[in-house]
C-alpha cells in the first residue's frame, strides 16, 4: 500500500488534475442539480458525487490535508451507504413485480 503511495507521490502534476477533475464533477453534480436536470435522490447526483470526492481523496497523497480528508471519505462511505441502499431496494421491488428501470423523481422548479 505504501508503495503504491510512493508512486502517486511521484507525479504531482497528475495528482493535481486528477483533483481538478474532482471539482469539475461536482460543479457538474450541482449545477445539475441546480438547474433540475437530475433530483438530488437520483443515483446518477449520488454517483457524480461519490466520484467528485473520490478524485479529491486521491489528489490528497501529494498534499494531505485531515480536514480534507474527513470530509471527501465522509461523501465517499455515505454516497456508497445510500447507492448500496438503493440498489437493495430495487431488487427487493424486482423481486415483488414494482421494480422500475429508471424511477421518475420529481424535480420542482421552485415557481
Amino acid at each position: 500500500m505504501y508503495e503504491f503511495l510512493d508512486v502517486l507521490r511521484q507525479h504531482p502534476d497528475a495528482l493535481q488534475k486528477v483533483g481538478v477533475c474532482g471539482f469539475s464533477l461536482y460543479i457538474l453534480a450541482f449545477t445539475c442539480l441546480q438547474t433540475g436536470k437530475v433530483c438530488g435522490k437520483s443515483a446518477l447526483y449520488t454517483g457524480l458525487v461519490v466520484c467528485a470526492a473520490s478524485y479529491v481523496l486521491i489528489s490528497l497523497a501529494s498534499a494531505f490535508n485531515l480536514a480534507a480528508f474527513l470530509i471527501q471519505s465522509s461523501y465517499v462511505l455515505i454516497g456508497l451507504f445510500g447507492l448500496a441502499r438503493r440498489f437493495v431496494k430495487w431488487r427487493s421491488d424486482r423481486a415483488t413485480g414494482r421494480a422500475q428501470v429508471f424511477p421518475r423523481h420529481s424535480v420542482t422548479s421552485g415557481q
